[in-house]
């Protein structure tokens, strides 16, 4: 896998996700990755951003990081469950979620056909008083959010590692 600049190739963590314990209306620590998985449904994208949301609050990732990473979560996922499957059948898209070092990692895995986001060219400058076509804009404004993404196919899995550094 060739990689350039800020998409540089990173490990991520995975583990089982669930919804922090509360006790005493105190959340109670727990391991600091999480994972989710959904269906290739567009209206299953909310458990996605609300188990994001709730591991964000828990580590303390600043707001303005955690706004900036659903705005990855979605346009992501949403490609995938669009995209990915042409049979019309049921399918999974899993994001594990991890943080250290003063990074997060996001790591979205599925099963659909091979799409390396790396490859997508960026779109064409506008011309002044243009207006952006629809299609297209997406994985170039994930590119400028985050800080390195990386891309494996793995047997017929696809993999996609964000990681964004959290000042």
């Amino acid at each position: 896998m060739a990689a350039t600049g800020k998409h540089a190739c990173v490990v991520a963590s995975a583990g089982a996700y669930t919804l922090p314990p509360i006790i005493d209306g105190q959340i109670v620590p727990i391991d600091p990755t999480g994972r989710v998985t959904i269906s290739n449904e567009l209206a299953s994208l909310p458990k996605l951003q609300h188990a994001f949301e709730q591991f964000g609050q828990q580590h303390g990732i600043p707001v303005g990081s955690i706004n900036q990473l659903q705005v990855v979560l979605d346009e992501l996922a949403s490609n995938v469950i669009k995209y990915a499957w042409s049979d019309g059948g049921v399918h999974e898209l899993s994001v594990s979620f991890g943080i250290s070092a003063g990074a997060i990692t996001l790591e979205f895995t599925d099963d659909g056909a091979a799409f390396n986001p790396l490859d997508a060219p960026p779109p064409p400058p506008l011309q002044p008083g243009e207006r952006p076509l629809p299609g297209g804009v997406g994985l170039h404004m994930v590119r400028q959010l985050v800080d390195g993404m990386a891309y494996a196919r793995i047997g017929a899995t696809n993999r996609i590692t964000i990681t964004k550094r959290l000042n």
